[in-house]
């Protein structure tokens, strides 16, 4: 009774493994989505709590990684995006030094540098989406035009600006034409070049608006 029991119960792992690991299994995972690498999303959101709780060597912290993520970023990036992710990290180090010595007294502040930081990530992806259209990537097309909508949305937030109708309209269709880019299906060349000029235009608008907070 005992040899049938782990004999039912070696071929039950046999099965399982050879389930998860198929060829059906393989292909299924590689039509799915990448997750994005993990955004500074979560390090910036708790850099903002923290320095409303007067936490601020905890703060500092969360914006170093939020740092580290663009320096990170950097490294891959294209030619036309480098500089901007390069300025932007050094942007939020010296931000975190500031912070930690006291030297923020206005939340406005680490939001502003937080809507750069990602105005800078969305640039970044909108490029990646130009190059490998340009290259007939339709995966990697839509998987940076998605990324580029929902950076470019980010920064938006933290600017503490309301994107127009029309704006956030365009904005939701790159993100559309993206996620049929991805899926493989569905989607037409018009509606690809709609989808990436689109990003350009929104994030050309939101840049002005961050630069004309600055003066």
């Amino acid at each position: 009774m005992l040899h049938k029991t782990l004999l039912f119960a070696t071929l039950m792992v046999l099965l399982i493994v050879a389930l998860v690991f198929s060829p059906a299994s393989s292909a299924r995972a590689a039509r799915e989505p990448a997750m994005k690498a993990a955004a500074p999303a979560s390090h910036f959101q708790k850099a903002d709590e923290l320095f409303l709780k007067k936490d601020l060597k905890a703060a500092a912290s969360e914006i170093r990684k939020g740092a580290g993520f663009l320096k990170g970023k950097a490294k891959s990036a294209t030619k036309d995006s480098k500089e901007g992710l390069d300025a932007s990290a050094q942007e939020l180090e010296k931000l975190a030094k500031d912070v930690e010595t006291g030297g923020v007294t206005s939340e406005k502040q680490l939001k502003d540098t937080f809507a750069r930081s990602y105005h800078a990530l969305s640039n970044d992806e909108y490029r990646r989406a130009s190059e490998s259209w340009a290259k007939k990537k339709t995966r990697e097309t839509g998987q940076a035009l998605t990324n580029a909508a929902q950076d470019v949305e980010q920064a938006a937030k933290w600017s503490g600006r309301e994107l127009e109708a029309d704006t956030a309209d365009t904005i939701e269709y790159a993100r559309g034409v993206g996620g049929k880019l991805v899926k493989g299906a569905g989607w037409s060349v018009d509606e690809v070049d709609k989808g990436i000029k689109g990003i350009g235009s929104a994030l050309s608008k939101l840049g002005e608006n961050l630069k004309s907070e600055d003066k």
